[in-house]
């Protein structure tokens, strides 16, 4: 080979070694799943229905909830007025230890309506699931309110942080499915 070739060849070098690396990170990067664990309230959450059930079951049913046999009233309501589908359940988990610790035949899991003496009764838990997804939707996503941290001061002025991190710590003991290549595998 001449040194001229050679030369010339080496001034190359750098330029293919870039596109040859970046080449490889376009194709590393297009083939990691997609991650639908990330949501934001007022925002569907692209996973399979019975998959968000079932996770919302095996919750319950870890917490010793009386909710469990509504997971599918949970996450209907929740595709109903576009919440994330962990919300209302990590609320009832915050507000009354899943469903657990309640006024006596309230079906009120969520502390909704309830300050003083005063106190909102429902005549199941669905119906409750359904009226608080509606308040939920109408009175704090519609105005902006669409995450737990923007939600506290509104929902629960007196104790908000402690509120807060309650209902993201219970969001986050709630198996998110995710989606990959087409075909649902819950998170770790």
């Amino acid at each position: 080979m001449s040194k001229k070739i050679l030369k010339k060849q080496l001034k190359i070098l750098p330029f293919v070694a870039i596109f040859v690396w970046m080449a490889i990170l376009v194709t590393v990067e297009n083939n990691r799943p997609v991650d639908a664990s990330i949501s934001f309230i007022g925002k569907e959450i692209d996973t399979g229905r019975e998959e968000k059930i079932e996770s919302l079951e095996k919750f319950f049913e870890a917490q010793k909830s009386p909710l469990k046999e509504d997971a599918d009233t949970f996450v209907r309501v929740a595709e109903k007025y576009g919440l994330d589908y962990r919300l209302l359940p990590a609320i009832s988990c915050m507000e009354s230890s899943c469903g657990k610790r309640m006024l006596p035949n309230s079906y009120n899991p969520f502390g909704w309506g309830i300050y003083g003496k005063n106190a909102i009764y429902f005549k199941s838990f669905e119906e409750a699931i359904e009226t608080v997804g509606k308040g939920i939707s109408e009175k704090y996503v519609a105005k902006g309110l669409d995450t737990p941290e923007k939600i506290a001061p509104v929902y629960t002025p007196p104790n908000s942080i402690n509120w807060r991190n309650g209902v993201n710590f219970f969001i986050s003991k709630i198996e998110n499915p995710k989606l990959i290549d087409r075909s649902i595998l819950f998170a770790s």
